[in-house]
C-alpha cells in the first residue's frame, strides 16, 4: 500500500524532474519488450489504424443530433428545426480540416510513444527508490494498535 501511494505521488513529479536542464542526454529508446510496452503500440500500422478509427468516430460524432437536447435544456418543446440540428451544423466543423488534423496528429502519437518508451525505465526506477525511501521513513512511526504504557 505504501509503495502504491509513493508511486502515485512520484508519477506526478517524475516528468518535471526529468525535464530539468543539466542532465545527460537521453539514451536511445530501449526495445519495446524491455520497457514493458507491447511493440504493437509503436507500430506504424497500428497508428494508422487508430487514426482511421478516430476519423470514423469523429464523423459519427459530427452527425449526432443535438437539437432536442438543446430544447430540453432550455425547457421548451423541440421544433422541427431542432430535430435537424447536429454537432456538425451547430459547430460548423469542416470535415476536411478535421481529417488533416488527425493525419498530422499521427506523428505526434508516434513521438509520444517513443518518449514514453524512453522514460518508463527511468520513472520506474525513481518510483521504486522513492517507495523504498518512504518505507524507511515511515518504519518507525507509532502504530495505532501498539499498546501504550
Amino acid at each position: 500500500m505504501r509503495r502504491l501511494l509513493a508511486l502515485a505521488l512520484l508519477s506526478a513529479i517524475a516528468v518535471p524532474a526529468a525535464a530539468q536542464t543539466g542532465r545527460p542526454a537521453v539514451p536511445p529508446p530501449p526495445p519495446a519488450a524491455q520497457s514493458g510496452i507491447p511493440p504493437e503500440i509503436l507500430d506504424d500500422r497500428t497508428l494508422d489504424q487508430v487514426g482511421n478509427m478516430v476519423g470514423a468516430l469523429t464523423k459519427a460524432f459530427l452527425d449526432l443530433p443535438v437539437g432536442e437536447v438543446e430544447a430540453a435544456v432550455e425547457n421548451r418543446p423541440a421544433t422541427r428545426e431542432d430535430r435537424r440540428k447536429t454537432v456538425r451544423s451547430v459547430t460548423g466543423t469542416n470535415e476536411r480540416e478535421l481529417s488533416q488534423d488527425i493525419e498530422q496528429s499521427k506523428g505526434a502519437m508516434k513521438a509520444g510513444g517513443q518518449a514514453m518508451v524512453r522514460a518508463l525505465p527511468v520513472i520506474r526506477d525513481a518510483l521504486n527508490r522513492a517507495g523504498d525511501e518512504i518505507e524507511r521513513a515511515t518504519a518507525n512511526l507509532p502504530q495505532p494498535g501498539y499498546p501504550r504504557r
